[in-house]
């Protein structure tokens, strides 16, 4: 839900509400985690807009940025700056060029993020990948070639992988090897430089701070940040059908289920595609309009009839599960 347009707040509103007004129905809205959602836990900002940030801006924000400011600034004084060559000096075209990469309601939206956030709280209760009925729900997608080949397992992990984030940072940020509003390209680039030092010099002055530096640079190959993992996966869009069909059979009849539903890459025709012999729904259409240029779309899933609806359009009614795919020369008829 978060990034690129101007309006995660709101989208994070909305379902958080949807939450407790199905519940008041007897019904159920089960959110899951997608790779933004993680990525703004972890302070890979890099789809952020202008927009986002300011609507997360109060009247207390020009202070609170001329706060952090001074608290940046006491942070790398207290660095060598041979160290880190990038490291600004305290003049006023380096504070002009700090301000503009901290807008207004920059810290505001990352304290909503974190682990005690009024967003941060929100997404990190939440599954990674959900099975509903014969159904299995996730954002990226499964590799069917991942161990564990569990839900269960693999949601685990992924909590735990998130909580292990929000103890290292807190630690790295309490030893001051890292500044606590880094973003995460700026903390790894400056714990990468730290620990080049320590390798130079051949000695560990705190084993505890340098094992969590070395956690820090190895998370890219988390599960997380996987592009294998379920957040990141985009094999069952773009690999060949026959690359992986038996090994998602596999998967699926191991897992207990009929059919998978996956996000995360924007259909060429903005449309809900099915793969796989309707056994995988692709249902990522580009609905962001000015950034994809694509629909809103919803796919339902009512007694075993699927169908497809697009803003503006009539319904369209998909093959169930184990329906195969015409052939180009079919489809052309």
């Amino acid at each position: 839900m978060p990034d690129r347009g101007p309006a995660t707040r709101q989208c994070l509103d909305l379902l958080m509400a949807l939450e407790h007004q199905a519940r008041r129905e007897k019904g159920r809205v089960v959110a899951l985690l997608g790779n933004h959602e993680v990525m703004n836990m972890i302070g890979d900002l890099r789809y952020v807009s202008a927009a986002d940030y300011h609507s997360f801006a109060t009247d207390q924000s020009q202070e609170r940025r001329e706060r952090e400011y001074r608290d940046y600034r006491k942070f790398v004084a207290g660095h060598d700056p041979a160290r880190h060559p990038n490291i600004l000096p305290d003049d006023d075209a380096s504070r002009t060029k700090w301000m503009a990469e901290h807008p207004l309601g920059f810290f505001e939206r990352r304290d909503a993020f974190g682990p005690r956030g009024v967003y941060g709280r929100w997404v990190r209760k939440h599954p990674a990948m959900a099975k509903v009925g014969d159904g299995l729900f996730m954002h990226g997608g499964l590799n069917p070639a991942i161990e564990p080949l569990n839900i269960g397992a693999l949601n685990r992990r992924v909590r735990e992988e998130i909580a292990a984030f929000d103890d290292l940072w807190e630690a790295l940020v309490a030893k001051r090897v890292i500044w606590k509003y880094m973003t995460w390209a700026e903390a790894t680039a400056w714990v990468q430089e730290e620990w080049a030092e320590i390798q130079a010099r051949g000695q560990v002055e705190d084993p505890e701070a340098a094992r969590d530096m070395l956690r820090l640079l190895e998370m890219p190959r988390w599960l997380i940040n996987s592009p294998d993992g379920p957040l990141w996966y985009r094999g069952l869009a773009l690999e060949p059908e026959e690359n992986l069909k038996a090994p998602l059979e596999s998967a699926l009849s191991r897992l207990g289920v009929r059919y998978l539903v996956a996000g995360h890459t924007v259909r060429p025709k903005f449309d809900i595609t099915p793969r796989f012999d309707h056994h995988v729904f692709l249902i990522d259409t580009g609905m962001l309009k000015e950034t994809y240029g694509g629909r809103a779309s919803a796919l339902e899933i009512l007694n075993g009839k699927f169908t497809a609806y697009y803003l503006g359009e009539q319904p369209q009614e998909l093959s169930a599960p184990g329906t195969k795919s015409p052939t180009a020369e079919e489809a052309g008829k």
